[in-house]
This record gives C-alpha cells, sequence and structure tokens, in this order.
C-alpha cells in the first residue's frame, strides 16, 4: 500500500513591493515612517517630514498584504537618492531592506540612473557595502541626532532604459509597469479626432 504525504504548506511570507501610487499608499508610507524615525529614534516630526514628500518618490514593500516597508526615491540629474528607508521592527529578521534595496536600483536602473546614493549611518556601513555601495569621502556629518556618511553605488541601465529614443508611448506609462501597454495607448484605437475643435466649431 502506498501512502502520499501531504504537500507541505509554504510558510515563506509573500513579499510585495511597489511603487506608492494612491493616497492610500502614501499614508501607509507616512505612517510606516513615523513609527520607526518618529516613534523608534525620536526624530521630530518637522525634521521627519521635511517638505520633501511631494517632490519625491514612494516605494511600499508589503507582507502578506501588510505595509511593513518604505523609501523615498529623489531624483538629481546624476544619481538618484534613496531616503527615509524604514522596515518595521517585528519585520526586521526577514532581511526586507536587501529586497526594497534591490527593488529600488533596478527600478533607478530602467529610467536610466547610473548611480544610487545615500546618506547612511555609520552603524548601517558594513551591511551597504556587501551591497556594493562605498564612501563618496570621509566626510561625517550630522543631522536629526545621528552621524552619517554619504555612499553610492554604479549601477548599469539595462538596454532597454528610458531615452530620448524610447517609443514615446512607452513613457507615458506608470514608471513601475514600463513593460505593460498603459491607458493612453489604449486610447489611441479612437485616432486623433481632436473632439475639442469639433465643440468649438459646433458652438459657432
Amino acid at each position: 500500500m502506498t501512502t502520499t504525504k501531504p504537500p507541505v504548506p509554504n510558510l515563506a511570507p509573500e513579499v510585495t513591493i511597489k511603487l506608492a501610487a494612491t493616497s492610500d499608499e502614501m499614508l501607509q508610507c507616512f505612517a510606516l515612517r513615523a513609527a520607526v524615525f518618529m516613534g523608534e529614534q525620536q526624530c521630530p516630526y518637522d525634521e521627519e517630514f521635511d517638505g520633501n514628500d511631494y517632490t519625491a518618490t514612494h516605494v511600499i514593500l508589503y507582507v502578506d498584504g501588510e505595509p511593513a516597508g518604505s523609501m523615498r526615491l529623489r531624483w538629481f540629474q546624476s544619481f538618484c537618492k534613496f531616503e527615509r528607508c524604514v522596515v518595521l521592527r517585528r519585520y526586521r529578521a526577514l532581511g526586507l531592506h536587501h529586497q526594497l534595496n534591490a527593488w529600488c536600483k533596478e527600478f533607478a536602473r530602467r529610467k536610466g540612473y547610473t548611480k544610487a546614493y545615500v546618506h547612511l549611518q555609520k552603524r548601517h556601513l558594513a551591511m551597504m557595502e556587501k551591497e556594493g555601495f562605498r564612501l563618496v569621502d570621509d566626510r561625517i556629518f550630522n543631522f536629526s541626532d545621528h552621524q552619517y556618511y554619504a555612499v553610492y553605488c554604479d549601477l548599469v541601465p539595462p538596454q532597454d532604459a528610458v531615452t530620448l529614443q524610447t517609443v514615446p508611448m512607452v513613457v507615458n506609462r506608470p514608471e513601475d509597469r514600463l513593460d505593460e501597454e498603459g491607458v493612453l495607448e489604449k486610447s489611441a484605437a479612437r485616432g486623433a479626432t481632436n473632439p475639442h475643435v469639433h465643440a468649438e466649431r459646433r458652438a459657432n
């Protein structure tokens, strides 16, 4: 008689990383940062929420559907700056910061950036060196009661990185779905009917 063992359930958590593309997802990023930086590190509110949030890109990480981590990205001419990276305490043993860094590197690469730049607390330097980051120089600077170094890593944009030669309608797509047809491409089926011109003619 042959017996079949039941399948072993997959106990690994499901991790999802995406751009924060709705107001609710943005609020989740803000809540995560408040919990870690204001709650754990006693950072003052006006230093944590520093006026850059609505000129930046936010990335959110979920574990089994629950908001667990986030990152803020700001874009400069020659580099993407990784900022405000947080993972809730109860998820830190999962190594999620590595997944978040990798996702953000790939996102910056697809946009054509060749460097990622971070202001890093000294205690995290060894960890980030393993990911390819190195010191910009030996300067140590302080803000919000912590010491920081400036570190960076090189990025190699892929062949399909967005450039001036990219198909125009690809540039219109949502930034984290550049490989998927966007809503404006679907609108092309209507042709260039220019409804505004017709409305003006009818009005006259």
